[in-house]
């Protein structure tokens, strides 16, 4: 330990409990070629041993005219989470200027500084002397003295703050200056503390007992789990003496990180969350945020009744012996969220409780189609909450996310599930959205209501049978990556070129229109000998493959027309575009109805009741109930004759009435 006045004496001591505590080495590994030692990243990145001061960007000028402001508020007891929010921005901002490995320790000099003032804070407060547990690892710079200056201010700040609230944004300040490599890498996106605190409610629910239970957060960066939790555990074992409560945390939280720095920080507002009890006690707090690679961590013996946490997420090639070591929830494409979700399932005691925020693409995409299996398996969800918004949750990503809890060896059928609304003051407002069960088949994907006027839906399509493949139909994609293929694209149609479809091609009204009016956008594509594969020749219906969940609708698809096809000889379609072809001469449902489904409402509804992410993919199109083809009949003959648009919106939705 050392004394809170001397900043510059940044030590990266690691306590005895860290040592081979937990094997490191997988998971930086699958970032290797974008991350140092330790974290994945080249090793200039983390050669900073010396205490050489930083460059001062340009932009650091508006970061010390945001401080200056910001410190004329904060002594006029302006609201310190305006403070914090302000400073954060200003601080990206600053480290904007920089190059990638003066940006790292630039990311962790300042919080540091901002960390070490914050304690200092809160000792002048609680009226303890406890010091601040030092960094886990050599943070290996200093800061001109008007930037330390200003991380005085939003420690100051930041000390006026819950513990869980600061955590939370003292976290995203040291994610906002991460270069942008490391922070996509390690997926460093720090929850919330309302959506942390829905989390454990969900979990309290689930069943999690908070006077006995052991926490293990497996990603514990920042501390957003194990210090609401830790405070939980307070509340409930408030009639014990300081230094019992404080060895009744410690000895029941456990978390791992893979960057050391993320761990210390978790460390520190665990720490703060006790600092109150030291009052009375000078009973050590041992180390509870462990530094590992979680992916290669073995639990033994050892299970805890909660694994929860926010795991990072993104696609990644995995060595041989961790995709062997993880083949039972691996199906193509790995993302880490998956991963995770598989450590989870190894961490949890039978009748455990996981509490994890995810994104939804676990729900339906054919890359999790063994994840899901497993989870139905042995973990079946309790609950469900879908995050209503994308924008504005998570700092710095655009992502559509959930919060899921699953219990370990349940025999439980029925799950609930709720839609959970952040708002701009810190609060999240909830919706019960209805009831779900899974299929009977845990692979294929789970329909869940998003809002109570799906549940009735979602109940009917569980029970409907027929797939697009009953229709006479299946999907692939459109065959052209465009990118690959740059000079074969032709502004002019000639000899040996053919009409390239773009996914613009696609009105929102259910148009087919031959246009190429985007940039990079050529109307006419030239294949080259032995690429008759990329060729069209027989009509289907197209389909934009990528939507957002914002839109209006999901689906926009469109007869690729046999004339036009005639005229040309063929066409090439790009990969945007999803083509619904026929399965023989004479499907069971023709062509003009298939793409007006498409095009309806109540497509659209349940479409979204079975979708994950932006992508409109042909695995979950082929998965979709369908009403009986033999059903059709009447909607047929109304498209035939010209019915009206309302009309033919009301007969589709009939169908899903009455399956």
């Amino acid at each position: 330990m050392y004394p809170l006045d001397r900043p510059a004496s940044i030590s990266g001591q690691q306590s005895p409990e860290h040592e081979g505590a937990c094997p490191p080495g997988v998971w930086r590994d699958i970032f290797r070629g974008s991350g140092a030692e330790g974290l994945g990243l080249p090793s200039s990145l983390t050669s900073h041993r010396e205490r050489s001061p930083l460059p001062k960007p340009a932009s650091c000028r508006r970061f010390e005219r945001v401080v200056r402001s910001v410190k004329i508020a904060l002594d006029a007891a302006a609201d310190p989470i305006t403070t914090l929010e302000r400073s954060k921005g200003a601080a990206r901002d600053a480290a904007r200027s920089l190059d990638a490995s003066s940006r790292l320790v630039f990311a962790r000099t300042l919080t540091f500084h901002i960390i070490s003032e914050y304690w200092s804070r809160l000792r002048s407060m609680h009226q303890v002397s406890r010091r601040l547990t030092p960094p886990f690892i050599d943070v290996g710079g200093s800061l001109p003295d008007d930037i330390r200056a200003a991380a005085k201010i939003i420690g100051t700040a930041a000390a006026h703050t819950h513990p869980v609230t600061s955590g939370y944004f003292l976290g995203t300040t040291y994610a906002a200056v991460l270069p942008d490599e490391i922070r996509a890498g390690l997926g460093v996106y720090y929850t919330p503390p309302a959506l942390a605190e829905r989390l454990l409610d969900q979990a309290t629910a689930a069943g999690v007992d908070w006077s006995t239970c052991t926490v293990l957060d497996p990603a514990c960066g920042g501390g957003a789990f194990l210090a609401p939790a830790a405070q939980r555990i307070v509340k409930q074992s408030s009639h014990l003496e300081p230094a019992a409560l404080i060895h009744e945390v410690t000895s029941r939280i456990k978390g791992f990180e893979l960057d050391p720095f993320a761990a210390w920080m978790s460390q520190v507002f665990v720490e703060a969350t006790l600092l109150p009890l030291c009052r009375e006690t000078e009973a050590p707090i041992p180390i509870m945020a462990e530094v590992c690679d979680t992916l290669m961590a073995d639990p033994g013996p050892h299970r805890y009744d909660l694994v929860i946490g926010n795991p990072p997420y993104g696609r990644v090639s995995l060595p041989r012996d961790l995709r062997e070591r993880y083949s039972r929830s691996l199906h193509g494409h790995a993302n880490l969220y998956g991963i995770f979700t598989d450590v989870a399932l190894r961490w949890v005691r039978p009748g455990g409780v996981i509490a994890y925020v995810t994104p939804t693409s676990f729900l339906s995409g054919e890359y999790f189609t063994r994840l899901r299996a497993l989870l139905a398996r042995e973990a079946p969800p309790a609950s469900i909450d879908f995050i209503g918004r994308r924008k504005g949750v998570f700092d710095d990503v655009l992502q559509q996310a959930l919060l899921a809890t699953y219990r370990k060896n349940s025999n439980q059928s029925e799950a609930g599930a709720w839609v959970v609304a952040p708002n701009d003051i810190g609060e999240v407002s909830v919706a019960r959205a209805g009831s779900f069960l899974l299929p009977n088949d845990g692979r294929e994907p789970w329909l869940v209501p998003r809002s109570c006027e799906q549940s009735d839906l979602v109940a009917r399509m569980r029970v409907m049978p027929h797939r697009l493949v009953d229709w006479g139909y299946q999907v692939s994609t459109g065959p052209l990556v465009w990118n690959r293929h740059k000079s074969q694209l032709q502004a002019q149609h000639g000899k040996g070129t053919l009409p390239l479809v773009w996914a613009e091609a696609v009105t929102q009204e259910g148009r087919f229109v031959f246009r190429a009016g985007k940039k990079n956008h050529q109307p006419y594509f030239r294949p080259k000998a032995k690429e008759d594969w990329l060729i069209v020749r027989a009509p289907c219906v197209l389909l934009q493959r990528t939507t957002a969940p914002e839109q209006g609708r999901r689906l926009y698809a469109a007869e690729l027309p046999s004339s036009f096809l005639k005229r040309y000889g063929g066409a090439v379609v790009e990969n945007h575009l999803n083509m619904v072809r026929p399965t023989g001469p004479r499907p069971a449902v023709p062509s003009t109805v298939l793409a007006a489904f498409l095009n309806s409402q109540v497509a659209d509804v349940a479409f979204r009741c079975i979708n994950g992410s932006v992508a409109v993919s042909a695995y979950e199109l082929e998965s979709l109930p369908l009403p009986p083809p033999k059903t059709l009949g009447p909607v047929t003959a109304m498209i035939e004759a010209g019915a009206k648009a309302d009309d033919i919106e009301r007969a589709f939705a009939h169908l899903y009435a009455n399956p």
